[in-house]
């Protein structure tokens, strides 16, 4: 009876853990690299993922396959490989962070919607404190980690600055008008004109191949920020441009549309990819190059502050097409933050913003504090 209580306290806590890293793989500047050291599972996270290999593959095959040959056993041999191995360990934090991603994706996506500034004040507040994580790890400040800094800095302020998400947002409205377009004249209808605004105008697949190919791509480059103590897969995907696309299709997972699925599963195939591969990377790079890499992941972070100010120029877009649930909807004057940064206006919520960039600083330095205890 002792031995099922603390079997289940285990599952409760390694649940709990779990959520706590969806958390922080939803909000930038929450590292779940960060969350694992702080949980003091770090290490064993990727022990366990480093023994994925040709032989393990291999291994995982026969005993599926035994599983068809003789049942009962076979799902006994392939229960104890994997507890022996520690994949339900993997398994239980995983379904933690599914639960608090799937929870928390609708709230982002409304305060993204209509409250930009001071979300993003509280981004930048929770990254500007977090800079001290990777710091702290550095092991000495020579030239080589101010160059690697420098860097980082660059390469962040650089990507900031070639994705401009108004120009992303303007390719895809008119991308869903042209569909709206071509179907509306393959259906013959001499009186197809645009929609009004906020009605449904057609039910089309609102996703092209090039978008597929680099949500995927995103999600490797995500999760392998995420790993990495510091750095936020989240940040990753705001500085490629696809943060506000992911948390849209998760929010909308409760609409049941085929193509969100699709969608969330080449993103989470690239997530898979991402941590396969670059687990490994990861290991020998922190190995081989430890302080320039903590120094680049530094320089990563104070480079993304640029991405993060939140007072952006805004442009009026006339007309958006944007897509919910496989439909196409026509907004009007809708406004669209760029990636130039501008000072804050009499119009713009700067006490609000102040007070929330204060208040991402102050639960960033507790969990700073928690990582030194």
């Amino acid at each position: 009876m002792s031995f099922s209580s603390s079997a289940t306290s285990a599952t409760i806590k390694e649940l709990l853990m779990g959520f706590c890293l969806g958390v922080a793989n939803i909000i930038p500047g929450v590292s779940g690299g960060t969350f694992l050291l702080v949980f003091g599972i770090y290490e064993r996270v990727f022990l366990i993922l480093n023994q994925i290999n040709k032989n393990f593959v291999l291994k995982c095959l026969k005993l599926v396959f035994s599983c068809f040959m003789h049942p009962v056993q076979g799902v006994k041999n392939f229960y104890a490989f994997f507890k022996e191995n520690g994949f339900f360990f993997l398994f239980k934090l995983a379904a933690g962070t599914a639960v608090a991603i799937l929870a928390l994706s609708s709230l982002m996506k409304y305060l993204l919607l209509h409250h930009f500034c001071v979300t993003y004040s509280f981004f930048f507040g929770l990254i500007l404190v977090s800079i001290i994580i990777p710091v702290k790890m550095l092991k000495r400040f020579d030239a080589r980690a101010l160059l690697c800094l420098v860097g980082g800095v660059g390469i962040t302020v650089w990507v900031s600055a070639m994705v401009n998400p108004y120009d992303k947002i303007k390719m895809k409205s008119d991308y869903l008008s042209r569909i709206f377009q071509v179907q509306g004249a393959s259906a013959a209808r001499p009186d197809a004109s645009m929609p009004e605004s906020g009605k449904i105008a057609s039910t089309v697949q609102g996703y092209s191949p090039e978008d597929y190919l680099y949500i995927a791509f995103c999600g490797a480059l995500a999760i392998s920020a995420t790993i990495l103590p510091g750095v936020s897969g989240s940040l990753v995907l705001i500085l490629m441009g696809t943060y506000f696309d992911v948390i849209s299709a998760i929010s909308e997972l409760k609409s049941f549309h085929w193509e969100t699925f699709v969608f969330l599963g080449i993103f989470g195939l690239g997530v898979i990819f991402g941590g396969l591969m670059f687990a490994r990377l990861v290991s020998f790079v922190l190995y081989r190059c430890y302080n320039a890499t903590m120094a680049f992941l530094g320089g990563l972070m104070v480079g993304s502050l640029y991405a993060l100010w939140p007072f952006k120029e805004t442009v009026l877009m006339a007309q958006q097409y944007v897509k919910q649930a496989g439909e196409i909807i026509c907004l009007d004057n809708v406004a669209v933050q760029t990636n130039i940064n501008v000072l804050p206006t009499k119009d713009d919520p700067v006490i609000a913003a102040f007070v929330f960039f204060v208040l991402g600083g102050i639960i960033m330095m507790l969990f700073v504090r928690k990582e030194a205890g």
